[in-house]
């Protein structure tokens, strides 16, 4: 299991310091490494050193590990896709007042997509003045991991014990932050910029109101390894691939020079040994050869460029990448438009297995969240209640067939299931609220029908006006 571990309550200067200078050392270059794959910035590729100077040195990065990074998000953690939901109607409305304050599902999301860069994000809650009502309230920040050092007890399930934010402002000035269950610690740190030693220096100390290390760990998994960092020597590969490709394009030697019974020092004066790379230039520039004893004097021997090799490893090398990484290709040739429900669902089998398994995970970093700030609600008399009292709902992002869906629900209906059953089977996107939808059905079911009295009797009772005419004439007989 993934986890720093500490046996001390407390840290003295050079233990903050020592946890510093191992975490620079051992964790914050992967954690980089995974955040330029993030960006697109491959250093692998980047960072290629070229092997002949005179040859083209083009060095494409291709942004894969965003492209899957932002498909796991946008399938499990697009904004507004987690939900909440409580039968204590006064806590449910000020969890969503605290989360409308720290616009909650954009850092949720953020939370999910950094789970699958990094295998970890932490969360920092904190009290501060809403800018909203201007009261106290409970505040969350998302912290990059690179700034945070999170330290758990040996205990057979791992309790959180001490954190430590650090971050510098320039070159020489840092800041320390070392939270504790009771109390927080700032230090001013100095760091000259060629020295590796840092020098802290308490400034203050607060009390801490939450009663526990107010940092909330995401975890994707007990290794926490994000989806980037197996696939990377794949990423790798198709780079190369790519930028070898474009090289052979853009190379000379692809259509080779032969000079048959002259050289380039021919082409100029002298017979220097250097002087074959002006002439090189020379002929480059112009395009000329002049005074050619004969037509087949200069010709070009020409390479075919294998296509179909290079096609084939760069197809092989792209699924492979999703298939390590679990993540589909969504905008591939079997998600076409028109792909049975059946299909859709056999495609994203593998990884809707990995999702379920992270969202549950993500599930408890989302209750201990919650947990902690109504902690601060039974404090202040906000509200009362628990945090299991809040159910967590998912949606999903996926590719959906609404036909069929639509086809599924008119079967259901003639073969006379019940309406709910029939909306209930429709995707959340289209009825995110059965009830609700029910509801809408009836009114507009009651509008379509005309009030009875403004019905002209006759209309009311086809044949009724007939029949009493018939009985007048009868009765006169």
């Amino acid at each position: 299991m993934y986890r720093l571990k500490t046996d001390k309550d407390e840290l003295t200067i050079p233990d903050i310091v020592q946890y510093i200078k191992d975490y620079e050392a051992n964790d914050i270059p992967r954690l980089t490494k995974l955040w330029e794959y993030y960006l697109g910035k491959n250093p692998s590729i980047v960072n290629k050193r070229s092997s002949d100077p005179n040859n083209p040195d083009n060095r494409t990065p291709v942004p894969y590990g965003r492209k899957i990074v932002n498909t796991w998000t946008g399938y499990g953690y697009r904004p507004r896709y987690i939900t909440y939901k409580s039968d204590n109607d006064q806590l449910l409305v000020e969890l969503q007042n605290t989360f409308n304050e720290n616009n909650e599902h954009i850092k949720t999301s953020i939370n999910g997509r950094n789970t699958a860069i990094y295998g970890y994000s932490y969360e920092l809650l904190y009290i501060d003045k809403s800018r909203l009502t201007g009261k106290p309230e409970v505040k969350f920040a998302i912290i990059d991991p690179r700034e945070m050092i999170l330290l758990y007890d040996y205990s057979l399930e791992p309790v959180k014990k001490i954190a430590i934010r650090f971050y510098d402002i320039d070159d020489e000035n840092w800041k320390v932050i070392v939270y504790y269950d009771n109390r927080i610690d700032y230090f001013n740190g100095k760091r000259a910029r060629y020295d590796s030693e840092i020098k802290l220096t308490l400034e203050k100390s607060e009390k801490n109101y939450f009663g526990e290390v107010p940092v909330i760990a995401y975890y994707l998994g007990d290794d926490a390894i994000g989806i980037i960092e197996p696939v990377i020597p794949l990423i790798d590969d198709y780079d190369i691939l790519v930028s070898d490709s474009i090289n052979e394009f853009d190379r000379f030697s692809h259509a080779y020079l032969r000079l048959v019974g002259m050289s380039l020092t021919d082409q100029v004066k002298g017979k220097s040994p250097m002087v074959d790379k002006p002439a090189l230039f020379f002929l480059k520039q112009r395009r000329v050869f002049e005074q050619l004893r004969s037509k087949d004097d200069v010709s070009f021997l020409t390479k075919d460029i294998p296509t179909d090799y290079v096609r084939f490893m760069s197809e092989l090398v792209r699924d492979q990448i999703h298939i390590q990484s679990h993540v589909p290709d969504l905008g591939s040739q079997a998600f076409n438009d028109g792909v049975s429900g059946v299909a859709i669902q056999r495609l994203m089998f593998d990884f809707e297995n990995l999702m379920a398994a992270a969202e549950a995970e993500f599930d408890t970093a989302l209750y201990e969240r919650i947990r902690m700030i109504i902690s601060v609600y039974s404090k202040t008399g906000r509200a009362k209640g628990t945090f299991d009292e809040v159910t967590i709902s998912h949606k999903r992002n996926a590719p959906l067939n609404l036909k069929e869906y639509a086809d599924t629900a008119l079967t259901m209906t003639q073969a006379g299931f019940s309406r709910y059953l029939c909306a209930d089977v429709m995707p959340d996107d289209i009825i995110p609220d059965v009830e609700e939808e029910l509801k809408r059905q009836d009114e507009d079911r009651e509008a379509a029908i005309p009030d009875i009295e403004e019905i002209p009797e006759e209309a009311q009772f086809p044949g009724a006006t007939e029949k009493v005419a018939e009985e007048d004439i009868d009765g006169d007989n």
